[in-house]
């Protein structure tokens, strides 16, 4: 079964939407019996997950522990700056990279799918527990008075100033390794990912044009 986004479509193709077409590619990916053919495919967005995953628990541990915070509010900090990091970068690379990329018939735009991949692993990765792990020491040490801090209503200009000056400012070589890691992680699965569509749909062909063969024999 052969993929026409756009263009001409032969008069006995049976039309399908995309969301169909997706759930079509991904029941082969997951049934495709040479597992070395799809095995990016498969298992790519669940390793950049773990690895923003990973990313979260530093910077969340950083903040908790310049904030003396022990274990006070430690499961409330750890499923949104932790756990759903990495639910949301498997979340949308899987709909967003992965899923374009299987529905391509070849490699329309590398660079656009490698773009697109680094954009969500350091968004998920590095921005958005930045924003949220500072933000929830601060609370609680507010809240358990584990470690003076400006009150909240001296306003955000008092609390960033603070936050970059006493705590932020440590974290900022660490930051940068990790930022590193998250490019270079998703450009080597987005890679091999497109690498795994390639080599799925030149088999899938190959099956088709013996099926097509072996019926008007």
């Amino acid at each position: 079964m052969a993929f026409v986004k756009s263009g001409k479509i032969p008069k006995d193709a049976v039309q399908i939407d995309e969301i169909e077409a997706a759930t079509y590619m991904w029941d082969i990916v997951t049934k495709w019996n040479n597992k070395s053919d799809t095995w990016a495919l498969r298992f790519g967005a669940l390793a950049l997950g773990a690895i923003n995953s990973i990313t979260g628990i530093t910077i969340n541990r950083h903040y908790r522990w310049k904030f003396r915070l022990g274990d006070y509010g430690f499961f409330s900090s750890a499923i949104p700056i932790v756990v759903m990091p990495g639910i949301l970068t498997i979340v949308f690379h899987k709909y967003l990279v992965t899923t374009d990329i299987l529905l391509s018939e070849r490699r329309n735009c590398p660079i656009c799918y490698e773009l697109k991949s680094a954009a969500i692993q350091v968004t998920f990765g590095i921005f958005y527990p930045m924003v949220l792990a500072p933000t929830s020491a601060l609370m609680f040490a507010n809240r358990y008075s584990t470690y003076r801090t400006p009150q909240l209503s001296e306003g955000p200009k008092v609390m960033f100033n603070f936050l970059r000056k006493h705590t932020t400012k440590s974290l900022t070589g660490p930051l940068a390794y990790l930022a590193v890691i998250q490019l270079a992680a998703s450009a080597t699965v987005t890679y091999y990912e497109m690498k795994n569509n390639s080599s799925l749909k030149s088999k899938l062909r190959a099956i088709e044009q013996k099926l097509d063969e072996e019926l008007y024999q």
